[in-house]
């Protein structure tokens, strides 16, 4: 593909989820700035398709646009059945796209392009009254003004058309006194795609809050001024006021890892010289790379911070998800987001999509009642399901939630017996009869749906996460709802650690999860059950030299590394405690790939290699420990 093309692919897949979020934000109620939104998305894949010559797209998306130029001339109402109709569209769109980026034969769907024709047809249909708004402040006076708007250079190349804003302007003002200037070089300077144009006139019996939102399309990218006919006061320009205004720049993902990469391996070299000059014990020397690190810190921090992006726009997906499962299972479902601001790795965000989906399926086909069960129960007959992020402990929480029936103890043991997972003569904790729902290939249901019921979802989200150096916590109460907890890491990349030493081996823990240092007192241990009385309160422990195998004898005087992750806290008992380490995370290779309770590798300014320890899996393997220990 030639560089416009990729561009424009991933410009319009930006504009695609834009066009779904309004589309569905408008089922909730009408309101003019989500309209201009939603047409604007459209008419801008139009124009910008024209440009790359997809025809094909170009007139199915005209369709589109002028459905919605009804709606934003006020001529069309959007009850339920008309924005299901644009939601088709919409999909349809998408894969017009998808063929054209492909590169092969796009299908047609004439019914679709019909429904749309006939639903623009309707605009002569009075838009549905809305019920009368409670009483508020006086709408601007009608009034006379002189406008005058120079296009930018960019208008026609993004796509929008000077003469369709002035025939929408005349349907809401008088329109007079018309000049128009072109401003084309005589020479061959003049360039096809390039807008010469002015405009100057006068528009009678509107406000000035209907010139601004005629021309808001191209506020960026021209020169606006209106001017009260009586007052003939100078106004600052369009272009003037955003001064202000964001600006943004996109680069391809493989560069912002080619950064990180390089940062990471100025870490490294960072920590060498740090080294190197403690040898020499030159102060100077000393003091110089000290500052030198602090900027590489910064410079790390920043890098780091390219690559986080706000998990909202991953849970704005689900609104379209929710709405048609709620419509095929005949049940009335609310989706409520939060912490949608909160950032992840663009990287973690990418890979949760799958995991997210799987768990929102499950929570609407097999969590949330019907109306009539809810009702029979005595609770409201619309479900309620929420999507949550924050962060904690250094983490990411992700809680997926809803209302439902929870999960049926005696139910999922019946179907674990019958699949043979388990003997008939388990006796299992609550705790492991929940975890029953991530063996792979287990399901509950009794038919297979659209949604669920192939038992081939909660294990998927269980092995991503695991993927992902993350935990999955479930919470279930029959009757009241179900809880499942996403616990991850902020990045993948470099992280802050803790390094201490073992034997004769280094290790590391992220440094957020570690909470506190002490050292091993007879007086404090029980090696009969592993666990440390820390100011009343019990903490379990493990012995890092006993779980790894590692020879030699212990030292005269040992030390303990509280960790801590989520609501529960661990003791890592180690030879000798070093410090803060800035580390850069590298995979580890086959022969510990598998190894539970390592996470990755790094590599120390010494040239040392030391492993990153993965604190949920040792959590796990003390809690695992402790039991059979008890039984």
């Amino acid at each position: 593909m030639t560089p416009a093309l990729e561009v424009f692919f991933d410009e319009a897949r930006e504009l695609l989820q834009a066009l779904e979020t309004g589309l569905l934000a408008l089922e909730q109620g009408t309101d003019a700035e989500t309209v201009n939104a939603v047409f604007r998305a459209a008419h801008t894949i139009k124009g910008s398709a024209g440009l790359v010559g997809l025809e094909q797209v170009v007139r199915f998306a005209h369709s589109m646009e002028t459905v919605l130029d009804q709606v934003r001339g006020g001529h069309l109402g959007l009850d339920h059945a008309a924005i299901s109709r644009l939601l088709e569209a919409k999909d349809h769109l998408r894969d017009l796209l998808g063929h054209a980026e492909a590169g092969t034969a796009s299908p047609s769907d004439p019914a679709l392009s019909e429904a749309l024709v006939h639903l623009a047809g309707l605009a002569a249909r009075p838009a549905p009254s809305a019920p009368s708004p409670a009483p508020s402040a006086p709408s601007p006076a009608l009034s006379r003004f002189h406008v005058r708007v120079r296009f930018g250079p960019n208008v026609l190349r993004d796509g929008m058309d000077p003469l369709a804003m002035l025939r929408f302007l005349e349907k809401r003002a008088t329109v007079s006194k018309l000049a128009v200037q072109f401003s084309c070089p005589p020479d061959a300077s003049f360039e096809a795609e390039r807008c010469y144009l002015t405009l100057d006139f006068e528009a009678a019996g509107t406000s000035r809050e209907v010139l601004d939102e005629t021309f808001e399309f191209v506020r960026d990218d021209s020169e606006l001024s209106v001017e009260p006919i009586a007052v003939r006061t100078e106004q600052p320009t369009l272009h003037d006021s955003q001064g202000h205004a964001e600006h943004f720049i996109k680069v391809h993902a493989d560069k912002l890892d080619a950064l990180v990469n390089l940062v990471g391996e100025l870490v490294i070299a960072g920590a060498t010289s740090g080294l190197l000059a403690a040898r020499t014990r030159d102060a100077a020397l000393i003091e110089s790379l000290s500052a030198l690190n602090h900027y590489v810190e910064d410079i790390r921090d920043s890098a780091l911070g390219l690559r986080m992006v706000p998990i909202g726009e991953s849970f704005s997906r689900f609104r379209r998800v929710v709405r048609d499962a709620s419509q095929a299972l005949g049940k009335q479902i609310e989706l409520e987001v939060r912490g949608g601001d909160t950032e992840l790795d663009k990287a973690m965000v990418d890979r949760l999509a799958d995991p997210l989906l799987h768990l929102v399926r499950n929570a609407l086909d097999h969590g949330l009642e019907t109306p009539e069960v809810r009702v029979a129960k005595g609770k409201s007959p619309t479900g309620h399901l929420v999507l949550e992020a924050f962060q904690e402990s250094g983490s990411v929480v992700v809680e997926v939630r809803d209302d439902g029936g929870g999960l049926p103890r005696a139910k999922l043991v019946k179907k674990a017996i019958e699949r043979g997972l388990i003997a008939p003569t388990a006796q299992l904790t609550d705790e492991e009869i929940v975890k029953l729902i991530f063996v792979p290939g287990f399901s509950s249901a009794e038919k297979v749906t659209d949604l669920s019921g192939r038992g081939v979802g909660m294990d998927v989200v269980k092995r991503n996460v695991d993927e992902l150096r993350g935990t999955i916590d479930v919470e279930s109460v029959e009757g009241q709802g179900t809880t499942i907890r996403l616990r991850l890491p902020l990045t993948l990349a470099i992280i802050d650690g803790f390094l201490f030493r073992v034997a004769k081996e280094s290790f590391i823990v992220p440094l957020d999860l570690v909470r506190e240092c002490i050292d091993l007192m007879p007086v404090l241990e029980s090696e009969h059950n592993h666990r440390l009385d820390l100011r009343r309160e019990a903490v379990a422990f493990i012995r890092l030299r006993e779980l790894f195998g590692l020879s030699g004898e212990r030292p005269g005087r040992e030390s303990v590394i509280v960790v801590e992750y989520g609501d529960r806290a661990l003791g890592l008992v180690v030879d000798r405690l070093v410090g803060a380490s800035q580390t850069v995370i590298k995979p580890l290779g086959p022969l510990f790939r598998n190894t539970k309770g390592l996470g990755g590798s790094t590599i120390l300014g010494s040239g040392e290699v030391a492993l990153i320890l993965d604190v949920p899996q040792l959590l796990s393997l003390a809690e695992s420990t402790r039991a059979s220990r008890a039984a």
